[in-house]
């Protein structure tokens, strides 16, 4: 097994909170998907700074080992909005800068629950922050709106994206925060349909209504032939699928009324 490059270092100065040495746990750089246990088993009762920065994580299962913990810094990683986090009671600090989370609300409602005492959070570099680290067509309104809904879900906030929160964002996130949350529209997936040559959208027929209403109107190429060569109501010799089905009609083209009809040639002068 590959030697793993943990670093310890611990604090001289007394934890405000419980009275004990702070114990600082820095594990970075081992392109570990995971938290490896013998961290949790090993440290995690005395740990009160856990930096796992410049791994692969995705999961965060382990976590619940360090029950203790202020501050978690896990930038560089691959965590996205479904992890699912556990609950740390004195967790203060959050650092999770150049990650994965997309959904914003999800992963706050997460957040809020878990972490109660939270005060300094920072997801600078995930596409849920709308700024020019995760997007280059984001400008500095984006941002903001972002930054007021985190500031309206989240009341305890001290500092958000390594900017310190001002009471006047705190006046206005109450005010108009939950007004701010966008939503990102769904993916329209289309998918080609070989038999009719119409594209589906979702699983229904991306077909406009003016497409529908054209197609509805106007007569099948097979029945404007077979009107003008006399043979439209012969559905037994007609290719045509339209033409076969019952509820197919076509249309004549000529309507003749005379003296000369058809049926004159069948009447004399003594049926008169």
């Amino acid at each position: 097994m590959q030697d793993m490059a943990i670093s310890l270092h611990v604090n001289n100065n007394m934890s405000p909170v419980k009275g004990n040495a702070v114990l600082q746990l820095c594990f970075v750089g081992q392109d570990c998907q995971r938290i490896p246990s013998i961290l949790g088993a090993t440290y995690g009762l005395q740990t009160k700074r856990l930096d796992l920065s410049y791994n692969a994580i995705k999961s965060l299962e382990g976590l619940e080992k360090f029950p203790h913990l202020e501050e978690l810094i896990l930038d560089n990683n691959f965590i996205d909005d479904t992890v699912t986090l556990p609950r740390l009671e004195t967790l203060h600090t959050l650092s999770l800068n150049k990650n994965k989370v997309a959904n914003l609300e999800k992963f706050l409602d997460q957040v809020s629950e878990k972490f109660p005492q939270l005060r300094y959070l920072s997801l600078l570099g995930n596409e849920a922050c709308p700024n020019q680290l995760s997007s280059l067509d984001k400008d500095e309104k984006d941002y903001r709106r972002y930054r007021l809904y985190v500031l309206h879900r989240l009341h305890g906030l001290r500092f958000l994206d390594s900017t310190a929160v001002r009471k006047t964002e705190v006046r206005e996130a109450r005010k108009r925060g939950a007004l701010m949350k966008t939503v990102k529209p769904p993916a329209i997936t289309t998918v080609p349909n070989t038999k009719t040559g119409i594209e589906h959208q979702n699983g229904t027929n991306a077909v406009s209504p003016q497409q529908e209403t054209k197609d509805a109107t106007r007569a099948p190429e097979g029945n404007k032939t077979q009107a003008q060569n006399g043979t439209a109501g012969n559905k037994e010799n007609s290719t045509d699928p339209a033409q076969k089905h019952t509820g197919a009609y076509g249309v004549r083209r000529y309507r003749y009324i005379g003296k000369h009809s058809e049926g004159n040639r069948f009447i004399r002068n003594e049926h008169l």
